[in-house]
């Protein structure tokens, strides 16, 4: 009598890849063996994903979600300009955490990167961006302005005339507390959600 196959449990490769995430410092300081271990346990959470449509999963989607692992060539010392597509002036900053926000009943997709100025006050640059899905899988980002929250009043420009252009995304896995996003040149990106329903949003402030 022939046995059902077992559906492996995502729950140790979650766990391994936060702890990872925290190893390493979300990427900023990931080894070439630490990041073949991250790639390796997300290939094998995203074989698993329990979402069959996670682009146009509103309730899953939606929330506060922090950035805890990216091979996307992260700085810890940057600087506004370069964490803004050369929106902002070229400040200098130490980046402390990294956040994207979500909201699919409007379309509002923003970056959010809490900041630590070169005086040591904290600031948050904001991306803010509108979003919509162009498959099952796969999203379309265009930022619309860049924000800097702070001491004294908010600093708001415009993208306009910065080839922003749109980000096609690939989203991989999802539940209701994890997600795994691919972009272009093989970047990925792994989140946990923090807040399902944030009472405002980061751009609001």
């Amino acid at each position: 009598m022939s046995q059902a196959a077992v559906t492996p449990s995502p729950s140790a490769p979650k766990q391994d890849l936060a702890s990872l995430g925290a190893l390493t410092e979300v990427g900023f300081d990931a080894s070439a063996a630490e990041t073949a271990r991250i790639r390796a346990l997300a290939a094998a959470l995203e074989a698993v994903d329990p979402t069959p449509e996670p682009a146009r999963a509103a309730a899953l989607l939606r929330g506060c979600w922090r950035l805890f692992y990216s091979n996307f060539d992260l700085q810890r010392s940057t600087t506004l300009a370069q964490l803004s597509l050369g929106i902002l002036p070229a400040h200098k900053v130490e980046v402390t955490e990294l956040h994207n926000k979500i909201d699919p009943a409007t379309g509002l997709y923003d970056n959010v990167i809490h900041f630590l100025a070169e005086d040591g006050s904290p600031g948050i640059q904001v991306m803010a961006g509108q979003y919509q899905a162009e498959d099952n899988r796969t999203i379309n980002l265009v930022c619309s302005k860049a924000l800097v929250i702070g001491p004294g009043a908010p600093v708001r420009l415009s993208t306009n005339g910065v080839r922003a252009g749109s980000l096609r995304t690939g989203i991989t896995y999802l539940d209701e507390g994890f997600r795994l996003v691919r972009g272009a040149l093989g970047s990925l990106c792994i989140l946990e959600r923090l807040d399902p329903a944030p009472m405002r949003w980061s751009r609001d402030s």
